[in-house]
């Protein structure tokens, strides 16, 4: 059996992709349902399928009436009860949400029309037991046992009635006569509050037989609480209307054991119709973000044959979270275009540089692609993964007894073990950059070479480590980086870098390319990024400047 694949929290906190997908807002429970079950989906043919639904619900919410009553039927439907366990004990309760469930759920089917019911296959076969519910009473919002579900009840309550009358008229006689005789008006209340002399005198006199009997009790230490009792044909009268009540809850019984039953060889369609229902919402949901956020529909590339690589095409890409980081912050945001087409791809740029960002895109993408989601892009073209894993930050690794290290070797031993599994994507956020630079090296070196022989699987590094890549099976890239040129000049004549975190850093944001090139088209930049980023931070100059002198004469000797 086909499963979906759970996120896990890792690469949910690290793509940021778990709290963006929480923002679909489906109207019913069984739509909640299915974004609560939002996984990684790993059937090409089922993603496509979803994204066919995307469109869908679009068409159906094309219409602005149409999609307001659309929206407003889903948001009535209630949650059936417990399927699974049968429907013999139902009564009203179970019986009334099965019937506002339904309403609903014709509703939604005649507001959307043949097209948007045979795409989500909202069909109905209960027509007999809908009308049964509903007979008598077709409002949604309420439900109750009529003579239509069960004749003999028109007889019986018409005795009711008739009882009841007579009981109240019989109450009104005896308030009367209290009235006339005692001047306590009851007007239909339950006991009246009187001083306790008159209440007494009341009572005594109710007493030798000259009124209806009256009970009193100390209500403080003045007044009474005064109470009209019953008389003989007042009790026969709520004896017989006593029975008549037994003989209809009876009645009632019969006929919620008769739909219960009607209902036990229903609970298939309701299985049905809850899950085609909670597609429909979902579908509307997805849709309603796809509006919001300008999202587009992935395209979804064949699995690569033989030795063939997967591939990925980012044209404009959104990180939705950190663009709207950005835009809290004034600052520019600028979107990603990459291309991969290589088992192994590594990037390279200085810190603040925005490499960690371009891998939390690729990751955000791919996880809302594979979770039957358009994405926030112009184009994005990518390959189905068995699964997606990160790398990088280590913030479970104390929890766990870990080291900072250890942590990444043991995500890297979950990873290849993956890996030997079926094709994915991996991602290494700085891998490595716990240990020694020596050892760094060669164990990057190592796991490159394991994933560039990796048959469909793509790994994407962001990394300092330098590191060779094998012929034909590797892509190089750099972020932009720094407008130095800029930078060296930004302060100048000014009183020094800005006290303000938020300013200071617009200004790095300000003089920052974003860009991702390919290594072969990059110059190759003088000086280093990483200090000029320490200089705009307010590092001193003299620690700055004998830094950079030590990296050339580093470098000069390395040219050596």
């Amino acid at each position: 059996m086909r499963a979906i694949l759970p996120i896990p929290s890792h690469l949910s906190a690290f793509s940021r992709a778990g709290e963006f997908l929480a923002r679909l807002e489906p109207r019913s429970p069984y739509g909640k349902d299915r974004r609560n079950g939002l996984g990684l989906e790993t059937d090409r043919m089922v993603l496509e399928a979803c994204y066919d639904d995307i469109e869908a619900a679009g068409r159906a919410l094309s219409d602005t009436v149409r999609a307001d009553r659309l929206l407003w039927h889903l948001g009535k439907i209630p949650r059936l009860p417990d399927l699974e366990s049968g429907a013999e004990g139902w009564g009203l309760l179970e019986l009334f949400l099965v019937k506002k469930f339904l309403v609903h759920y014709i509703g939604l089917r005649s507001v959307a029309g043949e097209e948007t019911c045979t795409h989500f296959d909202l069909q109905f076969r209960s027509q007999d037991f809908y009308q049964a519910l509903c007979a008598g009473n077709a409002d949604a919002e309420s439900f109750s046992i009529t003579a239509q579900h069960e004749p003999a009840l028109a007889e019986v309550r018409t005795r009711l009635e008739a009882l009841v009358h007579r009981i109240s008229q019989r109450r009104r006689e005896q308030e009367a006569a209290v009235r006339a005789l005692w001047g306590l008006d009851f007007a239909g209340r339950d006991f009246l509050i009187v001083p306790a002399d008159k209440a007494l005198a009341a009572v005594e006199s109710a007493a030798r037989g000259e009124g209806p009997l009256l009970a009193a009790e100390p209500y403080d230490g003045r007044m009474m609480s005064v109470r009209l009792l019953p008389d003989t044909s007042m009790l026969e009268l709520e004896e017989e209307r006593r029975r008549e009540r037994d003989a209809e809850r009876l009645l009632e019984e019969k006929a919620i054991a008769r739909l219960a039953a009607m209902a036990i060889s229903e609970l298939p369609n309701l299985a049905y119709y809850s899950a085609a229902l909670g597609r429909f919402d979902l579908a509307i949901a997805k849709w309603r973000m796809v509006r919001d956020y300008r999202l587009v529909r992935p395209v979804l590339a064949l699995p690569p044959s033989g030795t063939g690589s997967a591939s990925i095409r980012i044209c404009a890409g959104r990180f939705i979270p950190l663009e709207e980081e950005c835009r809290e912050r004034n600052t520019r945001y600028e979107p990603l275009d990459f291309e991969l087409d290589a088992p192994v791809a590594i990037l390279t740029g200085s810190n603040m540089g925005g490499k960690t960002c371009v891998l939390q895109t690729v990751a955000f993408l791919q996880i809302l692609a594979q979770c039957g989601m358009y994405v926030p892009a112009d184009e994005f073209a990518t390959c189905v993964f068995s699964w997606i894993d990160v790398a990088g930050e280590a913030p479970l690794a104390r929890k766990r007894g870990l080291s900072a290290y250890g942590f990444e070797i043991r995500r890297l031993v979950e990873i290849l073990r993956a890996a030997a599994k079926g094709p994915g994507l991996a991602i290494f956020d700085e891998f490595a950059h716990t240990t020694s630079a020596e050892e760094a090296r060669a164990l990057m070196q190592a796991v490159v070479e394991r994933f560039a022989d990796a048959e469909g699987s793509m790994a994407l590094f962001a990394t300092h480590i330098a590191c060779t890549l094998p012929t034909e099976k590797g892509q190089m890239f750099r972020m932009a980086g720094l407008d130095r040129e800029r930078a060296a000049t930004f302060f100048a004549g000014s009183s020094g870098v800005p006290e303000d975190l938020k300013e200071l850093l617009g200004h790095i944001n300000a003089l920052m390319c974003y860009r991702v090139l390919p290594a072969s088209a990059a110059t190759p930049a003088e000086g280093s990024d990483a200090l000029a980023v320490a200089r705009l931070l307010g590092l001193d100059e003299d620690i700055a400047a004998r830094a950079e002198q030590l990296l050339a004469q580093s470098r000069a000797g390395t040219a050596s």
